[in-house]
């Protein structure tokens, strides 16, 4: 199967029936009007010749049997369908991957296969009566047991029925769309409904990754870039927002446009204003020349502002001023300037959570900084199966910028090990883990779990694997630690004196040494700034307390 197309499950009684011996010419009729290169293995369709197809598709005819025979009595499959929907697709690495799309008939005709209508259609019955009825559609029965397994995967109807008699009800199940089979401008909705609602990957290369948690980000990535508004990326540090925003932008009518960078972290607070709104010659002190802006740099195309959480009260202000009237005031200029900017925003702070408890964020900023929604992007643990692909990705990525490592082979037991751990940094700590080991090991064939071992082994806990990562976060720094609930000093020292390692399984220590050390360390470390604290001296003249140190 090709990794440059969508792969998407036809499901039709018609033109997924299978012929013995022949090829369903019906499918390929079908197949070429709407651009689909068929790769069913069974009874495939003759549409390898295909100069622009928009997508590779399977076809499943839903019922039994198939091939069906005159006399055979053909059945609606439910669960065939349900379990060829879950099943997904199997890629060269055979992998099995989430359908980017279903296009699903509506009407399913079912009954005795007899010579006549063998004749007309090879395999296909005499129908019933109650097929034809749109309360009765079988197609309609599949897409709400698909719901009832998966709310997210697009659906779009495919069908020569009427679109009237069931866009109610195939709306309220959250179809994609509907495709007249006949109409002649199908081909391009489909083609269009692909591009905005295909589960598929990022085709142009910099977001690696085909799990369902990534694709349904890059589907919202898509559908937000086809707006003007604002967009606000959520997620946990390393998970590659500024990535998603240029695959935003890339994706945008502003592609051709400038794509601009600032990260508020970054900024000192008295040079923030100036940076992103420009100043002119002479408007403050080191002013020694007119100086644009990111917005001004950035006009008619993007510009990413990464940590927005960081912004101050004041800077906070003047955003907000700037997206409600799209004019930016330079520091030391009279007049304001028009400028056509989208900005998309990031951060890891939860920014709403501070507005509505008043601490610092503006609720009025948030609603314009997300105009056209909130992105949220997966964490690495809830994209382990991308892992191979990153793995792949980071270390040729690392021997390319070594200069002189050979390329080496991955073993699975080094996938194995990388996919164990918890990333708590997501995809920054396994790219740094994979670059030091390359660098460290340039002249070696294979990258192996020893090499990993030795990078894990110097970082203690940063790269260190959780058991339940909800439970307890490995801590990078004290402020990093978050166990659940507020355990007391005494629930903490009962736990130390009942917990007897003799009596777990030699398994539970396996890999865990550096999480014990690390965890340990945090312990006393925090022990002893609570002892700190508990005796500070409290004076008229050191309300906040004198650190005393013994």
């Amino acid at each position: 199967m090709s990794s440059q197309l969508p792969q998407v499950l036809v499901i039709d009684d018609f033109f997924g029936r299978a012929v013995p011996g022949s090829y369903n010419h019906d499918r390929t009729t079908l197949c070429e009007k709407f651009g689909l290169k068929d790769i069913t293995q069974h009874g495939a369709a003759k549409t390898e010749l295909l100069e622009d197809p928009c997508a590779e598709a399977v076809f499943f005819r839903g019922q039994l049997p198939d091939p069906a025979a005159i006399g055979d009595t053909v059945t609606n499959d439910l669960n065939g369908c349900v379990s060829a929907v879950v099943g997904g697709w199997q890629d060269e690495r055979g992998s099995k991957q989430p359908w980017a799309m279903i296009l699903l008939d509506l009407c399913f005709y079912t009954g005795t296969v007899t010579k006549q209508s063998d004749r007309r259609a090879v395999g296909m019955p005499e129908g019933q009566s109650t097929d034809n009825d749109p309360n009765n559609y079988f197609g309609i029965e599949i897409l709400r047991a698909i719901r009832e397994v998966d709310s997210a995967l697009p659906v779009v109807i495919l069908s020569s029925k009427s679109r009237e008699d069931v866009n109610l009800t195939f709306s309220e199940l959250n179809a994609c769309g509907f495709l007249a089979r006949d109409t002649h401008d199908s081909p391009l909705k489909l083609r269009e409904y692909l591009k905005r609602h295909a589960l598929v990957p990022d085709f142009s290369g910099p977001i690696v990754g085909t799990s369902r948690s990534l694709l349904l980000a890059l589907r919202k990535a898509r559908l937000m870039a086809e707006t003007s508004g604002s967009v606000l990326i959520r997620g946990e540090p390393g998970t590659g927002k500024e990535l998603f925003a240029r695959f935003i932008h890339n994706t945008s009518a502003r592609s051709d446009q400038p794509f601009e960078a600032r990260s508020l972290a970054s900024i000192s607070r008295d040079i923030a204003e100036s940076e992103l709104f420009g100043h002119s010659k002479g408007s403050f002190t080191g002013a020694i020349a007119d100086r644009q802006g990111a917005f001004e740099v950035a006009d008619h195309g993007t510009l990413f502002l990464d940590e927005i959480g960081d912004a101050n009260t004041e800077l906070q202000s003047k955003l907000l001023r700037v997206l409600e009237t799209g004019e930016i005031h330079p520091v030391g200029r009279d007049k304001a300037r028009p400028v056509d900017v989208r900005v998309i925003s990031a951060t890891n702070i939860d920014i709403e959570n501070r507005a509505a408890r008043g601490d610092g964020f503006r609720e009025d900023l948030i609603g314009r900084l997300r105009q056209a929604g909130t992105l949220w992007l997966p964490p690495l643990r809830d994209r382990k199966d991308d892992i191979p692909l990153l793995t792949e990705h980071f270390t040729r990525q690392a021997e390319d910028e070594h200069g002189r490592a050979m390329r080496r082979k991955i073993l699975p037991e080094t996938i194995s090990l990388l996919q164990s751990q918890e990333w708590p940094g997501n995809l920054r700590d396994l790219k740094n883990c994979i670059a030091q080991a390359v660098m460290e090991h340039p002249d070696l064939e294979y990258l192996t779990p020893s090499h990993i071992h030795s990078i894990l082994n110097k970082s203690g806990a940063a790269y260190g694997a959780v058991s339940n990562p909800q439970v307890i976060k490995v801590p990078r720094s004290l402020d990093d630690v978050a166990v659940a609930g507020t355990p007391t000093m005494i629930k903490v020292l009962e736990v130390l004196r009942s917990y007897d390692p003799n009596a777990e399984a030699s398994s539970e220590w396996t890999g865990q040494i550096f999480r014990a050390q690390a965890a340990w360390s945090v312990f006393v470390a925090n022990m002893v700034l609570s002892s700190i604290r508990a005796t500070k001296r409290i004076s008229v003249e050191c309300p906040e307390g004198e650190v005393l140190i013994h």
